[in-house]
């Protein structure tokens, strides 16, 4: 049995890779009084949410192109200080 989305728009042709960048977007919504992402803390728009934007976009791609960018967002999760559960206090922030 094949687990099928049936929230993801008819036109999502790759439907991990859209319901990764749903997860990201949720996570990374917005910019806090300091400019900085609330999700992440990184200023924004943080790289997390623009590859978010450019997962949802490919998703509705050829399948080669979803495919190259789902190594992207999961390469995400692996760079240091940058994961996508790591809490506020233990973010590494960047100093200007």
């Amino acid at each position: 049995m094949v687990d099928v989305d049936e929230s993801a728009p008819a036109d999502i042709v790759d439907r991990l890779l859209w319901r990764d960048a749903q997860h990201l977007l949720g996570r990374h919504t917005a910019a806090g009084g300091d400019g900085n992402c609330v999700g992440c803390g990184w200023r924004w728009p943080c790289s997390a949410r623009r590859l978010a934007e450019r997962a949802d976009a490919v998703a509705r791609r050829p399948w080669r192109e979803a495919w190259t960018l789902r190594h992207d967002v999961n390469s995400m999760r692996s760079v240091p200080g940058r994961g996508l559960n790591v809490p506020a206090e233990h973010r590494y922030r960047r100093v200007l």
